[in-house]
């Protein structure tokens, strides 16, 4: 795994909303494993939103 640098709330929220856009198109082509993919994506931004003070 990459290490990576922290990311702002800001930035935390703006990957949520592309990722969610991005799903909900994945979703409308039919590509159900892509939309799944990205979802998981989401669940660990939101984890890591609430784990912030």
């Amino acid at each position: 795994m990459a290490l990576r640098q922290p990311l702002s709330i800001n930035d935390i929220r703006s990957a949520i909303r592309e990722l969610s856009a991005r799903a909900d198109l994945a979703r409308k082509e039919g590509r159900p494993e892509d939309a799944a993919e990205l979802e998981q994506r989401i669940r660990g931004y939101r984890e890591e939103l609430t784990a912030r003070p």
